[in-house]
């Protein structure tokens, strides 16, 4: 047998430790910089900065779908935002700095322009509605008040 002069530490004692470590590493954060300052690091109130990024992305990537479609929710300080595009944020709250992209989302800026581009019935056409993307599906009116008079 080999003569054991140190005591083993069992498993349970080592967890035990580390998390006793991480609460106090929490505890002396909170009462240092502050609780409002921590949860900001642990939980952003918001999400303004990955939207930035990855409409950035689909922008460089030539992404239509992404950038012109894909919904996401903005979440920040003043407003939260649902489904949303980055091509709808770009055009009606530029505040948030997402970047004009050359990719054309044949989006237009209200419903009066897309039923003015109607140009056969049941064709779809997406229009700004505020911050979201709304589709409208033309109507055999809208195209006899579009066509050209012969």
């Amino acid at each position: 047998m080999v003569n054991k002069k140190a005591q083993e530490m069992s498993v349970t004692a080592i967890i035990l430790i580390v998390l006793g470590v991480f609460v106090l590493v929490v505890l002396i954060l909170g009462f240092t910089i502050g609780w409002d300052k921590l949860k900001e690091l642990i939980m952003p109130s918001n999400n303004i900065a990955s939207i930035k990024d990855s409409c950035k992305i689909a922008c460089a990537t030539d992404q239509t779908y992404n950038y012109c479609s894909e919904k996401r929710e903005l979440k920040s300080k003043e407003e939260n935002l649902k489904d949303v595009t980055c091509y709808s944020l770009n055009k009606k709250k530029p505040v948030y700095g997402i970047e004009d992209c050359s990719v054309d989302c044949g989006i237009y800026d209200d419903l009066a322009e897309a039923t003015a581009a109607c140009a056969e019935e049941g064709e779809e056409m997406m229009y700004l509605d505020g911050v979201n993307v709304k589709s409208y599906v033309c109507k055999l009116g809208d195209i006899s008040a579009n066509s050209p008079m012969p």
